[in-house]
């Protein structure tokens, strides 16, 4: 008898490890687009970069550097006590409390920044896994109208016309297409698989994400980010968000292999993308509002002038890039780009 219920139970074991296998088929398909080999993607583990002493003696440095400026005292001003907490507004009360929350602050960021380096890796071995049917034409046509606004607005900026902007740029109409492409494709992709395994965000968590984004981007409200992009981009944004993050949760770490070739990595036309949406340096923000690396801006000047106490200037000034924003200008929509240049004119 007991052999006869251990041999049921294996059975059923044995069933239930066949079903959860079944649930993630080795290739996903719709109208658009066929996606092959996207679990157990191989990417190297990334490394959190340590954060130091010094990290943090640049933000308190800059921040004094302001302080000292705005009061016009004199240059060998140290920090104290009531400084820290007169520009805290009291939530701070010793300079030891305020460098402990950097501290904390800049690790954060860049455990934030490791989980977006994976992210990206994985995201770029399935995308050159992906193959592209059809494009919705609606779409690309609505995507490649927003970046022609996007720069229509960069050359008003520089007091240019289109065509002028656009040639001393280096960038031609067909350029745009590539990237218009190249964006609809990872959403093509995300909604495929956002589809399977139930990925997309209910109307409470899109309203969240758009909370969250107004803030990043100094935004007085939801409803004037609305004006900038609207609920359905939002909606997409999140939907590729947990797509990535699905797909790193069930990828394989591998070590690193010094030899291979980094140069030898396709991004699958996300090259045309990034030359497309990272050619002004006013569009060199990436989602999560800090500034791209390859802009040339100090690290230390996104640091709040006013009180040094922004938790998101903090860790830039200890120069934690974020790492997803060259993905993330193909990525995102065109009209997500048009928020991302259009973001700093409202925080400022």
């Amino acid at each position: 008898m007991k052999k006869c219920l251990l041999g049921i139970l294996m059975g059923l074991l044995v069933l239930s490890t066949t079903a959860c296998q079944q649930k993630i088929p080795k290739e996903l398909s719709d109208s658009y687009v066929t996606v092959k080999n996207y679990t157990g993607i191989e990417i190297e583990k990334a490394e959190v970069e340590k954060t130091t002493d010094e990290n943090v003696d640049m933000v308190v440095n800059y921040m004094m550097s302001n302080y000292i400026e705005s009061n016009e005292l004199p240059e060998d001003t140290e920090i104290t006590d009531a400084i820290v907490k007169e520009l805290s507004n009291g939530e701070y009360e010793t300079v030891e409390d305020y460098r402990a929350s950097l501290q904390e602050q800049i690790k954060e960021t860049r455990k934030k920044t490791a989980k977006d380096e994976e992210e990206t890796r994985v995201w770029e071995k399935v995308m050159n896994n992906a193959e592209v049917k059809k494009y919705p034409d609606y779409r690309l046509k609505q995507i490649k109208a927003d970046l022609v606004e996007l720069y229509e607005q960069y050359a008003a900026q520089c007091s240019m016309s289109y065509d002028e902007y656009m040639e001393s740029i280096k960038l031609e109409d067909s350029d745009l297409d590539k990237a218009a492409e190249a964006s609809l494709k990872q959403e093509l992709v995300a909604d495929v698989i956002a589809d399977q395994f139930d990925l997309r965000p209910t109307d409470e968590e899109v309203e969240q994400a758009a909370a969250d984004y107004a803030e990043e981007y100094n935004f007085t409200s939801v409803e004037l980010l609305y004006k900038q992009i609207s609920k359905e981009d939002i909606r997409r944004m999140v939907v590729q968000n947990n797509v990535k993050a699905w797909l790193t949760e069930h990828c394989s770490y591998v070590e690193s292999d010094e030899s291979d070739d980094p140069e030898e990595e396709s991004n699958d036309g996300s090259d045309s993308a990034d030359s497309v949406s990272g050619t002004d340096s006013a569009s060199e923000m990436d989602s999560t509002g800090k500034t791209d690396s390859t802009s040339g801006t100090d690290s230390t000047s996104e640091t709040d002038s006013t009180s040094g106490m922004d938790s998101a200037s903090a860790t830039d000034s200890a120069g934690s890039t974020d790492s997803m924003d060259k993905t993330d200008s193909a990525s995102e929509t065109g009209s997500t780009s048009r928020t991302e240049g259009q973001t700093e004119s409202q925080g400022e």
